[in-house]
């Protein structure tokens, strides 16, 4: 049986999973990622860690592909987008790997405000998104200004799922998807000389940018090394693959315009399908380029699943990812069997260091519990997280002004007992959820059997998820949340000065 080999790095977690040429999960390898966090909202990743974390999931697919006398076909890559991950003449790492939610150009990025106090505006013209601070532009720059030795050590600055690859493949190339979001012109699919201008990248900086590639297209061939490791009796192809929202929106099958998608993990992106960039509303929100040739507008609250994880080790001292995930599971039985509410309590789900881009923009806007009694317990809080997650989905939907008929949902959020079922009240949508769960690993599988049989990611194989679940929307629920929303809406705004 012909399988595909499917890398997805996530920024808490990274998975290995194998399909076969159908797109079937065969079976599935993971691991924590190794993020080290500081005090100045710094975000890195060593980048031989994540190599050796990378490979020995890849070692255990193919051992087991092997064993099962599957023959892989191609290597499929994606991962958490942007940041910067540079490498010498000799390809080794000149740093530690700069992750997207990194902060560290806040201070450069209010320089450059003080002397164009529109330069959010101007990016979002050209890019049609929200820079966030640990965007690759601006973190070239600051790497430029601030880290001068390693700058010169320095051939090439490439993202994440570039770099695994080209330890793979020895190729050196980045994709469409990575460049319109660094950011670049969405309009003309390309990098941006405008914005090159605004943050004053020169040419000494622009040599060291990677040839830009389809991501469906084949990057380059396993490594004789790679090789000898993964037992391989001749090279394979490894496709240029995608970023980790437009690889998953792919792998869930959406292929159509006009239809919306909820990715809740980590960070909830909240997807609008078009044919072409959309521009609005303006100055919210990022604009993301997808491999089968469509865009997607996505109103994103940067703190998903955190929010939970937040609560869970503060109030209910659970502390590693496994037993989280269960206690939330206990938790949420509890809150069914108990009909809990919040009783009043508002929670505003911007538990992060970046502020909010959607559905409005403040980068001091944070997370809050509001409404506090002695009356109140830990379920009352934890309730109202919940209903604080679902209420921001609300918020970013409305902002699109879409005829939306239903919503397909992805992530975290379809493995919980009470999400889906609150995000159809909310929204009022009946709440479609896909078979299957890797949706992201699946979506490189995607991109990466396009790139060897040459078949248009628009073809209608690559469009055949099967409903596993539908959530229909309940009207008494509906109209408390709408209720719930306005009070919402106004702490949200308010209290950050909006």
């Amino acid at each position: 049986m012909q399988t595909i080999v499917s890398l997805d790095i996530g920024t808490s977690v990274i998975k290995c999973v194998l399909f076969d040429k159908d797109f079937n999960q065969i079976k599935i390898f993971s691991t924590n990622n190794i993020v080290s966090y500081n005090k100045f909202g710094h975000s890195e990743v060593s980048m031989d860690n994540l190599w050796l974390l990378c490979r020995s999931l890849l070692v255990k697919c193919f051992k087991y592909s092997n064993n099962k006398n599957f023959k892989v076909i191609t290597i499929g890559i994606t991962a958490n987008m942007v940041g910067l991950w540079p490498i010498n003449n000799k390809g080794k790492p000149v740093r530690k790997g700069i992750l997207w939610n990194d902060l560290r150009t806040a201070e450069l990025i209010n320089k450059l405000k003080r002397k164009n106090k529109n330069i959010y505006e101007d990016i979002f013209a050209i890019s049609g998104s929200v820079m966030q601070f640990g965007c690759t532009i601006p973190l070239i720059k600051w790497f430029y200004d601030n880290e001068k030795t390693n700058f010169k050590k320095t051939r090439w600055f490439l993202n994440c799922k570039d770099w695994i690859r080209f330890k793979i493949t020895n190729d050196i190339s980045n994709d469409f998807t990575e460049v319109v979001v660094s950011p670049g012109d969405a309009k003309k699919l390309k990098r941006s000389q405008k914005i090159y201008k605004l943050f004053k990248i020169n040419n000494e900086i622009i040599k060291k940018l990677p040839k830009v590639l389809k991501s469906n297209s084949i990057a380059g061939y396993t490594s004789n090394n790679i090789n000898k490791l993964f037992n391989l009796n001749q090279s394979i192809p490894v496709s240029v693959g995608a970023g980790d929202v437009p690889s998953s929106v792919i792998g869930l099958g959406i292929n159509k315009e006009n239809t919306a998608a909820t990715i809740f993990g980590t960070t909830i992106h909240n997807c609008f399908i078009s044919k072409f960039p959309i521009f609005y509303p303006k100055n919210i929100g990022l604009l993301f380029y997808s491999p089968n040739e469509l865009w997607l507008k996505t109103m994103i609250n940067v703190a998903g699943t955190i929010n939970l994880d937040w609560i869970i080790k503060n109030f209910f001292n659970y502390n590693t990812k496994s037993s989280i995930n269960k206690k939330l599971n206990q938790i949420e039985k509890h809150i069914i069997k108990h009909n809990v509410s919040s009783n009043g309590v508002f929670f505003l789900p911007y538990l992060n260091h970046g502020g909010v881009i959607a559905p409005f923009f403040n980068e001091n806007a944070s997370g809050v519990i509001y409404g506090l009694n002695h009356d109140h317990n830990k379920y009352n809080i934890i309730q109202s997280v919940y209903e604080g997650l679902v209420l921001s989905i609300f918020d970013c939907y409305e902002k699109f002004n879409k005829k939306i008929k239903f919503v397909y949902l992805a992530g975290g959020a379809t493995k919980s007992l009470i999400l889906p079922q609150m995000i159809a009240d909310i929204l009022n949508k009946k709440i479609y959820i896909p078979e299957g769960q890797e949706f992201g690993a699946k979506g490189a599988a995607m991109i990466a059997y396009s790139s060897v049989s040459k078949i248009s990611l628009k073809n209608k194989i690559f469009n055949q998820n099967k409903i596993s679940k539908i959530f229909v929307p309940n009207q008494k629920k509906y109209i408390e949340y709408k209720q719930k929303y306005k009070y919402y809406k106004y702490l949200s705004r308010k209290l950050f000065h909006v």
